[in-house]
């Protein structure tokens, strides 16, 4: 029983001791935004300055890929504008809320999604006060016709007022 005193009592000196151990109480120190000051070679036509974004926005996305991977379609088209524009991987172009339904309802509802990843999704705001999500993601696809795919995804969601106004899709099959 000694012992084990004598143990806790050493431990928790040398916890006490260490000067890496961060109090509870200590706030992370402050960070500046970085200033870019980097002449680049290409000048951006659209944008080249961003700040973190508004998570909510993320969390809408989320939500869109939830909903269409358990078909839930009529739940999901809420979250879109009348006007959104899906810039296809295949180089196709869905514009308006009526084509996406229509796309939805024809070729998704047939496909079944399995092992649904993200590995990553930011939440971006331009300087010009542009709302987007970066999602790099991945799906396993299997097609009535029992034909399995996995896809690699790199997209961007464009965000006005709480809605998906544009989706850009670029896609790879995973190897």
């Amino acid at each position: 029983m000694k012992s084990l005193l004598y143990l806790i009592t050493v431990l928790g000196a040398l916890y006490a001791c260490n000067p890496t151990a961060k109090q509870k109480n200590e706030q992370a120190p402050e960070k500046n935004p970085v200033e870019n000051k980097t002449d680049y070679i290409y000048e951006a036509t659209y944008l080249d300055q961003f700040e973190m974004g508004n998570p909510e926005n993320v969390l809408l996305v989320q939500k869109m890929h939830e909903l269409i991977l358990s078909k839930k379609f009529d739940e999901v088209y809420s979250l879109f504008s009348d006007s959104v524009v899906f810039r296809n991987a295949d180089g196709s172009t869905t514009e308006g809320i009526a084509a996406v339904k229509e796309v939805m309802e024809t070729v998704y509802s047939k496909l079944t999604f399995e092992n649904y990843r993200v590995g990553v999704n930011l939440a971006v705001t331009g300087d010009n006060g542009d709302e987007w999500v970066l999602l790099w993601d991945g799906v396993d696809i299997l097609s009535p016709d029992g034909k399995r795919t996995s896809e690699l995804y790199v997209e961007a969601f464009m965000i006005v007022d709480g809605k998906i106004v544009m989706m850009n899709q670029f896609a790879k099959p995973s190897l």
